[in-house]
């Protein structure tokens, strides 16, 4: 038995939060678990999405140093077609389908603060 047990949660460090709440919530559709603000601390909260198994988390930090190691999130989809039509008449800005492997649909795309993230299929 492994010692690690899966992952919990990713964590993406944001500038604006209210920006990207409005981008995984309305435009990519994730549902928002729970939200925490620092009392006092307007530039640091804490926003969880569920997703699954893992947590997304978005830190509003501005003493972080925003871009550097950024994280790529990869999103399971059932019905890729689907889902692909559906963001980008929401607005989000995906890449030209590619299948790097038999039957695996991937897009990629960046939130508003240029992180990045995929979705994908395996059919």
């Amino acid at each position: 038995m492994s010692l690690i047990q899966g992952l919990t949660k990713a964590i993406v460090y944001v500038k604006d939060i209210d920006k990207q709440i409005n981008f995984y919530r309305d435009q990519l559709g994730l549902e928002v678990k729970s939200f925490k603000s620092i009392e006092g601390r307007s530039d640091k909260q804490w926003v969880e999405f569920a997703t699954g198994e893992c947590t997304l988390v978005l830190h509003g930090n501005l003493e972080t140093q925003h871009g550097k190691d950024r994280p790529k999130l990869a999103f399971h989809v059932d019905d890729f077609e689907t889902a692909y039509h559906t963001l980008t008449e929401r607005g989000v800005k995906l890449s030209p389908v590619r299948s790097p492997s038999p039957g695996l649909k991937i897009a990629e795309g960046v939130d508003p603060e240029g992180n990045p993230f995929t979705i994908d299929c395996q059919e």
